[in-house]
């Protein structure tokens, strides 16, 4: 993931939060600037969808298969779950060529409140909505809407209610929703610098290799952020490339063998439900800061149907086992894009 210490320096009123959630806040704030010019948001875990500067390698990697020395090996049932996944993804019809493909992400995400003024200890979950028009070529122009709505669940009293509200009033609504164009889908390109040369992004889809081992050094090879360890940075990068919705089947199949020989990688719960869709979880626990990011695997088909990330600890109101953002992925084939 991005490289926010400098912002975070910065941030000393959420020093008594995990990295995770500060790098969380910083993502959704990077987003909402990006997406309105509203005032910015300092609750929500990532990026909503798609943008070509949030692709970034994390870590080096040595080793064999997929470049990655632990003592810890892959969990049999999720290497079975993900081979079996690759497997029907290579065998699976590609879809007949159109203009667009239309990417619809629904997302559930937590925002933190604070009760004192001095520790997010309280939260509430709201869906936003991100639907993205991916032109045939990615190196063409992209256009995205997005919006929110009221928050669903709340942790806590006040304080979260409050902070709900805050946010949604300075959002983008349904009947309002914020639209923008872009080239290769770089919607937040110039934020912080802008995209680092050799960075990853949508566009490098269609080249990258359809080996395993060779994907990894691929990844490798791209330019990196501190903090993540080599796992992380092997499934932060492979989940984010998934999360696009613009994978196609065989390079899909090979981002699942590479999930599935990577050490630490479990399956976390057999049958779980995602918008609907049913399938299994596939987990690697963020060393030191209390999340688990998921990825949801249909097993049967091969496909990819989104994500979720877990708080695997307490932090005041919120208990652990909460999901503080799971995004549901569904692509269609369409022919153009809304008129303005």
């Amino acid at each position: 993931m991005p490289d926010f210490t400098a912002l975070r320096a910065v941030r000393a009123e959420v020093d008594d939060l995990p990295p995770a959630v500060v790098d969380a806040a910083l993502h959704r704030a990077r987003a909402r600037m990006s997406a309105a010019p509203v005032a910015p948001v300092r609750r929500r875990r990532r990026p909503v969808l798609l943008a070509a500067s949030a692709l970034v390698a994390v870590g080096a990697l040595t080793g064999a298969v997929v470049g990655v020395v632990h003592l810890a090996t892959p969990d049999s049932a999720a290497a079975a779950t993900l081979h079996d996944a690759a497997r029907a993804a290579a065998t699976s019809d590609s879809a007949s060529p159109t203009a667009y493909t239309r990417v619809t992400v629904t997302e559930l995400a937590l925002g933190y409140a604070t009760s004192d003024g001095e520790h997010y200890d309280e939260g509430y979950l709201a869906p936003t909505t991100t639907v993205t028009w991916v032109p045939r070529s990615v190196a063409g122009q992209w256009v995205r809407e997005s919006w929110s709505d009221p928050a669903t669940v709340f942790y806590g009293g006040a304080a979260a209610r409050e902070a709900a509200r805050s946010d949604f009033a300075s959002s983008a609504h349904r009947a309002d929703p914020t639209r923008q164009r872009a080239l290769a889908g770089a919607f937040t390109n110039g934020e912080l610098g802008g995209t680092a040369p050799g960075t990853l992004t949508a566009v490098d889809i269609p080249g990258l290799p359809r080996d395993p081992a060779a994907l990894v050094r691929r990844i490798e090879d791209a330019p990196r952020s501190a903090g993540a360890s080599d796992e992380e940075h092997v499934f932060d990068t492979v989940t984010t490339f998934l999360r696009t919705g613009i994978v196609p089947a065989d390079l899909r199949a090979t981002m699942f063998e590479v999930l599935a020989d990577l050490p630490g990688i479990v399956v976390t719960e057999e049958q779980t439900s995602l918008d609907g869709r049913r399938g299994t979880a596939i987990g690697l626990s963020e060393e030191g800061n209390g999340m688990r990011q998921e990825v949801i695997i249909d097993r049967s088909g091969g496909e990819y149907l989104g994500e979720r990330t877990l708080q695997t600890r307490r932090t005041g109101s919120i208990p652990a086992g909460t999901v503080v953002d799971s995004a549901s992925v569904v692509t269609t084939r369409v022919g153009s894009v809304p008129e303005d």
